[in-house]
């Protein structure tokens, strides 16, 4: 594990390693928290239908729904309850997030 990253940055390469290593997925989930629970309330997945068959084919929705309770929760462990929202991107294959209010997370799910 690469220390310069995220702990978020290291588990996401760590799990699309793992499932999409010979593919190239590109597209974004939005994702939402339940503040008060610490955990994911919702998503919204955008990629091509194939790639979302194949996202959903390797397991890969699940496991990054379960990673990302556990991210959720590592923030607000941290203190960063005010930024608990997000988005994946992958781009063939390769992930990065970024964490948002949940206006800022509102506004990227409205984007196109």
């Amino acid at each position: 594990m690469n220390p310069e990253l995220s702990f978020a940055q290291n588990r996401l390469n760590q799990l699309t390693e793992q499932l999409l290593s010979v593919t190239a997925v590109t597209g974004d989930i939005i994702f939402f928290s339940d503040e008060d629970a610490g955990e994911i309330s919702g998503a919204t997945w955008r990629f091509k239908d194939e790639d979302h068959a194949l996202l959903k084919d390797r397991n890969f929705k699940f496991m990054l729904m379960e990673l990302l309770n556990t991210l959720i929760q590592h923030r607000a462990d941290e203190g960063h309850t005010n930024t608990l929202h997000g988005v994946v991107h992958l781009e063939k294959s390769s992930p990065s997030i970024q964490w948002f209010t949940s206006d800022e997370a509102e506004q990227q799910r409205d984007l196109d």
